[in-house]
This record gives C-alpha cells, structure tokens and sequence, in this order.
C-alpha cells in the first residue's frame, strides 16, 4: 500500500487504477475489447469444437488400429469355439479308431482343410492324425499338463513351432477328452486335438469373409502375430508381407513391461498408428493403419479454417476500430480541442458536427456550446464586478490612509500645543500608532494587494518611520537593523503586528538607551516552521526593568498591555528575556493560505 491507500503492484510503480486507464484508455482498445468479450465465448467454443475434431482426426488412425486388434482377437475366438464344437460334436459319438478317421477327415474337408486333427490315447501318445498337403508337425506325445482334466474340459494352447523357412509361427492346440471304442465294444478314455495356426490363409477363407479386409494388398490395415518369444509374423501368410515394422515400433515393442504386455497399446509415428494387444490362445497381434486421405483432407482443411476465421477476426477489428475512429473518435478528438483551445482562451467554443456525428456527441457539442457561452457572459460580468470591488477597496484604502495622517496631524498638532512633557509623550505615541496604521493602509493601497501584504519593505518602511518620527534618522547615537522574510499576511494580522513592532522599537527608542547612550535596535521577521512565524526584536540597552526605573513608569503600562493583547489576537506567545538590553520573542501562527507560500 503506498500513503494514499492505493495498492500498487510490486515491482512497477504504477497504480493498478493508472495501469489499468493507460492499456484501456481509449475508445479503440475499449470496444475491442467489448468485442473480445462478446465475441470471445463462440469464438472459444468453436475453437474448443474444432480442436475436438482435430484431435478426433490426429486420433482416428489409433482407433482403427484399436479396433482391428479386437476384430483380430474376435476372428480367433470364433476359430477356437469352432474347432472346440466340432472336437465336442466327434467326441459324442462314440467311435472306434476307423470311425474317427474318416470323421475327422470328413470335418477336415468341410473346414477348408485349415486344421490338423489327431486322436490321442489316455497319455497323450499320437494314434492318429489326420493331415493335409503340408502336415503341421506335431510332437508323438502331447505334455501331461496340456491335457484336460476332466470330461467337458477344453484346453488351449499357444505353440510356437518353427517352420521350413527359420521363422517360428504361432499356432492353437484345441484338447478335450474322448471316448473310444474297439471292434468288441470296449470303451477306453482318449483325447481329441486340433492344430490351428494363428495366421491366416486366403485360399481358406470363403467370400465375403471379413478377414479379407488384412488380405488386401496395400490395404488399410497392416497386422503382425507376435508369439511369446516376441517374434513378429504376417497375420497372412499368403499375402503381400507388410514387411517390419519400423525401428521405432520394435524398440516400444521391447521395452513394454510385462503389466503393458497384458494390456492394450497404441502409438502413433508420423502419419500411421500402431495398437498392440493380446488375443487368444496366449499370443499378441500388432496393427498398423494409415491417415485416409480423407482425414487428411480433413486436417488440412481445419488448417485452412483456422487461418480463415482468425484472418475474418482481424480483419473485423481492423474495420471496427477504423469505423470507430472515423465515426467516434475523430468527432470525440474534435471536440477535445475545441475545449482545449476554448480553456486556452482562444475565444468562444463552437464544436461543428454534421450528420456522420453520433447523435450524442452532437447534443453533447451543443450542451458544451450552450455552457460555454453562459459561462463566458458570467465571467465577463464577474471581471466587471471585480474591476469595480478593487477600485472600491482601493479607494476605501487610501480614504482610511488619508484619514488616519489626518488624525495623526492631529494628534501632532495638539501635542505641540500641551506644556506637560507626560501628556505630549503620551500625545506622541498615539500619533505613532495612528501613523503606523496608515503606512499599512498605503501599502494596501499602493501594492494593489487588497488581500494579503509582503511584509518585507513594509516593516522596513515602519521602522525607519518611528526612528524619524523619534529624531534617530540618518544614524548618529542609535541604529537600526532589519530583516524582514518575504511574507504575505493578511490585514488583521499585519495589523496587530505593526502596532506590536511599534511599540516594542518606541519604547525601545525612549527607555533602552538613557543619558545619551549609543546602541543598536535589531528587527528580524522570519518563518521558522511551514505554518509559523517570528518576531524577534532586540535592544543593546540598560534593559526593561533599568529603563523604566529611571524614567519613574511601570512594567505594566498601557505599551505592555497593548503588546500582549496584540500578542494574543494573533495567537501567539510573547517572551521577553532581559540579558544585554531587552529582547521580545513572538511565535504567532501563519493562516492557511500563508502557508503555502515559501520565504524567497
């Protein structure tokens, strides 16, 4: 907080009032920003809207890879419970080793041949198989622990089995137990398997089979099958190969956690999106899908759009604020400086404004001509009256001066004419006073300040005044020293202090210096503080109470009392402090609008 109150903010030396006038000002900045404000919220919600759209767009390429990733995973469910159906339908009929050839054979051939069915004996041992043109290897006895428990169980198994070509493919083992019978009757357990490869054959699939959309050459959709030692294969094996992914697809494949593996993943590199996920029988797939051209229209044309509707938005404020300053600022502007140059004095305001000027700065124009010219037929009949109030005071000033050196002749008169030395003294200090009274009036007068006086030369004048009035003019035995500051005093204060500085320098003059003593009487008036002054007269003499011993008066008299009751009408405090003659001290406060003025 600085000392009015007004909070500022750190570090600059601004109010945030004054801050806030300087960016907001003028009428430009403030209807751009109520355009801002009105605009703003649709302008924030269409933008919202369409960075909305635009990341959906960035977005979709993940999401299709998403999506074919549970499509893959769906495809080899429906495979697994296919194959697991037709295993249950074989095993409830109850057949002896023939009997199972020719049925799986028979299943094979109506499946496309896509399976490699084998009956297996209680251990696991290989009794028959049933194969096609390119028999998928199978070992002589399945593991104890991929075998079903019990009756009803179906148990599948992901296998990684090389193949003729190094690389390691992906495949399915279907399980489930199985009764069979011999040529006399007897039923012993057995077991039923089917191996189906993860991947995907063309020639297998019938038309209009969804899964020929991963078959497409440069199709939309690139998939992998990876197996559990993180090997990649085509998700087709008789189709165009995608080829590897890229580095940067291997390197997240490798580094993904075992938490990640279990889990769905995309990433996005360029303009293509890869997902990962697992699927069933224990494997993974990867897919890879591009930016359609359709998205990419789509992006470019947000792009397009973006520029657009910010280009419109600049170009409308450039337009409003253009038509704001030719429609309301240059009217305002104008009629700023016809008030600027009416305040200059330049003479009568007259705003023109023509029908392109808003109706309000026009009826403003006119209420500020209307004004304007009643103010400037008061301010001539005031100067008038002024004229008249001065040269009224003035001549009031210089009867009253008249009048007093009247009484003062007067008084000077009948003095002469008294034989008591008492009375003529008594005679001559009435004269003093009444002369003082008329110095002030004349420089009153003469200075044309009606209000206020410089005390400077008029204190001055005063006391030169009562040294000739006294016999002491042009030096000789007593002399005189003044200093008086430059201060404007009103009339009744200048008034009670020249009959105070009277008094003190008379008595000074006829009490302080006795049988013909030499000495100096001092006068200084000075500002000590902003609001107060001091009268300090002083006196090389034999000293009050040694000066009125000898001339027989008393401390009292009527100059003490009138120096202490002239004290008291200005307010102020009197010392007197008797050490090497005799020294008056008066502190008396200044007005309010002496105040203001400083001691040049």
């Amino acid at each position: 907080m600085d000392k009015g109150g007004e909070r500022r903010q750190p570090g600059w030396g601004v109010p945030y009032s004054g801050w806030f006038l300087q960016l907001f000002g003028t009428v430009s900045a403030r209807m751009i920003a109520i355009i801002f404000c009105a605009a703003g919220p649709m302008a924030i919600i269409a933008g919202f809207q369409a960075w909305n759209s635009y990341r959906h767009t960035l977005q979709a390429p993940a999401f299709r890879a998403d999506m074919a990733i549970s499509r893959i995973d769906l495809e080899v469910r429906h495979d697994v419970d296919h194959i697991g159906a037709l295993l249950s339908s074989v095993s409830r009929m109850s057949l002896d080793e023939n009997g199972f050839v020719r049925t799986l054979q028979m299943a094979r051939s109506l499946t496309g041949e896509f399976y490699r069915l084998a009956l297996l004996d209680d251990e696991g041992r290989v009794l028959l198989a049933v194969n096609g043109d390119t028999p998928l290897p199978l070992p002589d006895q399945v593991p104890y622990e991929d075998l079903p428990r019990f009756s009803g169980d179906v148990r599948v198994v992901q296998l990684d089995i090389p193949s003729p070509d190094t690389v390691r493919h992906s495949y399915i083992r279907v399980t489930l137990s199985t009764p069979i019978a011999d040529s006399l009757g007897t039923v012993r357990s057995g077991f039923l398997t089917a191996v189906m490869p993860v991947v995907w054959s063309r020639h297998h699939l019938q038309i209009g089979d969804p899964r020929l959309d991963f078959m497409q050459k440069n199709g939309a959709i690139d998939a992998w099958i990876i197996g559990r030692d993180r090997t990649l294969s085509p998700l087709c094996d008789d189709c165009a190969s995608p080829g590897p992914p890229p580095p940067d697809v291997v390197r997240w494949l490798g580094g993904m956690t075992s938490v990640q593996r279990d889990t769905r993943q995309t990433l996005s590199v360029g303009d293509a999106a890869f997902a990962y996920g697992p699927i069933e029988g224990g494997v993974a797939a990867l897919t890879m899908t591009r930016r359609n051209p359709a998205e990419t229209q789509a992006l470019v044309m947000f792009v397009i759009w973006l520029f657009i509707i910010v280009s419109l938005l600049g170009l409308c404020l450039i337009m409003v604020t253009q038509s704001a300053n030719a429609l309301l600022i240059a009217p305002l502007r104008r009629l700023t400086d016809s008030v600027e140059r009416w305040q200059a004095g330049d003479g009568v305001f007259n705003a023109r404004s023509n029908w392109v000027v808003p109706v309000e700065i026009r009826q403003l124009a006119r209420a500020f001509t209307q004004a304007t010219r009643s103010l400037a037929r008061d301010e001539r009949r005031l100067a008038r009256a002024a004229v008249r109030q001065e040269l009224l005071l003035k001549e009031m000033h210089h009867r009253v001066k008249n009048n007093l050196q009247i009484v003062a002749s007067l008084l000077n008169l009948q003095a002469n004419r008294i034989r008591q030395t008492e009375a003529r003294e008594e005679f001559a200090q009435a004269r003093d006073r009444v002369r003082a009274l008329a110095t002030l009036h004349r420089y009153l007068y003469a200075e044309g300040e009606l209000f206020s006086m410089n005390m400077e030369h008029f204190v001055t004048e005063l006391c030169s005044q009562i040294m000739q009035a006294a016999g002491h003019a042009g030096g000789g035995r007593l002399d005189l020293s003044v200093h008086a500051a430059t201060l404007e005093l009103e009339p009744d204060q200048a008034v009670p202090l020249a009959l105070i500085i009277t008094e003190i320098v008379s008595n000074a003059i006829k009490h302080a210096f006795a049988d013909g003593r030499r000495g100096t009487i001092s006068v200084r008036l000075e500002r000590v503080e902003p609001s107060q002054a001091r009268l300090d007269i002083a006196d090389d003499g034999i000293g009050l109470a040694g000066g009125y011993r000898l001339s027989g008066e008393e401390r009292s008299g009527i100059g003490m009392q009138l120096i202490r009751g002239f004290a008291r009408q200005l307010g102020g405090s009197l010392k007197i402090i008797e050490e090497d003659g005799t020294r008056y001290i008066l502190l008396f406060p200044l007005k309010a609008e002496e105040t203001g003025d400083l001691v040049r």
